[in-house]
């Protein structure tokens, strides 16, 4: 007898469709958050750029020293910029350049901002003091924590080249006022270049053609900027929005990690920036005041910028410690030793 296979096929168990339907609802739940954290941050971002800063103080014109009303546009030509110039009790020896912190406006510390410029004009430096974009009196409908801001103390300085007789800078910032600053001055071309190309320079003249024609119009370089004065600096511009974010609490601890670029590709996406870089990059005279126990500003963040400055500059670096818990508070604070080492740091470096 012919045998026959009883071998029968019993049909596979296909899961197949049941994983893709899994991976497709994962996927979409991934995305679902992600879309969400996105809107979230730029709503977030949004919110911060557009606070209102501090309204200036109505006050008695005789408490702060003589100024003349000082107006400009921005490097753009497109935001109208306010404030006041002070003349140098005397033969001026530079200006000062007052960056304020976001939030604020030209006047830092209120009406107590008076004492200080009294203080500097008394050591015979001109002062300007101005609203950067969307404070004070400036025009303007958002900030950027100093990744727009630059812009507007570029445009300050022009101003000043334009009016002032002194024949250099010196830039004071406060908190963001010192990103504005510190990224100021890095948009600049190396110190000499200007001076080089303006001289007949080839060589000088391609490197300054490199750089953004509204750059290059300023007529100007790093040299221009003969001292830095810095209140609270930090690693990064994004130090600031991420501790603004941890104050708000809730969410704010979560997008303090996304908010910062999205301010960033709000504010022209100049990309993310080092201050610590720029600051030992740096060759000009630098003061910083800072607090022990910062009460927004973490002081470990301070402290290795301090560091990293004294490793590469010991000699052209004074600092200003106060052990009161606070941010931006030396000069409230600690006033007499705050003026004394801005006194110092002043004279040594150009008297």
């Amino acid at each position: 007898m012919t045998a026959h296979s009883s071998i029968s096929r019993v049909p596979a168990v296909r899961h197949t469709s049941r994983h893709i339907r899994s991976l497709a609802l994962l996927s979409f739940i991934i995305v679902g958050i992600l879309l969400a954290a996105g809107i979230l941050t730029f709503i977030r971002a949004s919110s911060l750029m557009q606070a209102p800063s501090r309204e200036l103080e109505t006050f008695s014109s005789n408490i702060l020293p003589d100024f003349q009303l000082a107006g400009f546009p921005s490097l753009d030509e497109q935001t109208q910029l306010s404030g006041w110039f002070f003349p140098a009790a005397g033969e001026p020896v530079s200006t000062i350049i007052l960056v304020h912190d976001q939030g604020e406006n030209r006047l830092q510390f209120g009406l107590d901002s008076a004492s200080l410029i009294e203080f500097l004009t008394g050591l015979h430096f001109s002062v300007l003091a101005f609203d950067l974009r969307h404070s004070g009196q400036s025009e303007g409908k958002m900030s950027g924590y100093g990744y727009a801001e630059w812009a507007d103390v570029l445009a300050a300085i022009r101003y000043v080249r334009k009016i002032s007789v002194t024949t250099d800078v010196l830039l004071f910032g406060f908190g963001t006022g010192v990103s504005a600053s510190l990224i100021a001055l890095d948009q600049l071309p190396p110190a000499g270049l200007a001076a080089d190309a303006a001289a007949g320079s080839m060589e000088a003249a391609a490197v300054l053609e490199e750089y953004p024609e509204a750059i290059r119009k300023l007529g100007f370089d790093q040299s221009y900027v003969c001292g830095l004065l810095l209140d609270t600096p930090c690693e990064s511009p994004d130090s600031y929005i991420r501790a603004v974010c941890r104050q708000q609490g809730g969410l704010g601890l979560l997008l303090q990690y996304t908010v910062p670029y999205a301010i960033r590709l709000s504010a022209g996406n100049i990309g993310r920036i080092n201050l610590i870089t720029i600051l030992t990059r740096s060759q000009q005279p630098v003061f910083i005041s800072y607090s022990r126990q910062g009460s927004r500003i973490e002081a470990d963040e301070t402290d290795l910028l301090v560091r990293e400055r004294l490793r590469f500059h010991p000699d052209t670096t004074a600092v200003h410690v106060y052990d009161e818990p606070g941010y931006l508070e030396g000069f409230l604070l600690d006033q007499e030793n705050y003026l004394e080492m801005l006194r110092q740091y002043l004279q040594q470096f150009s008297g």
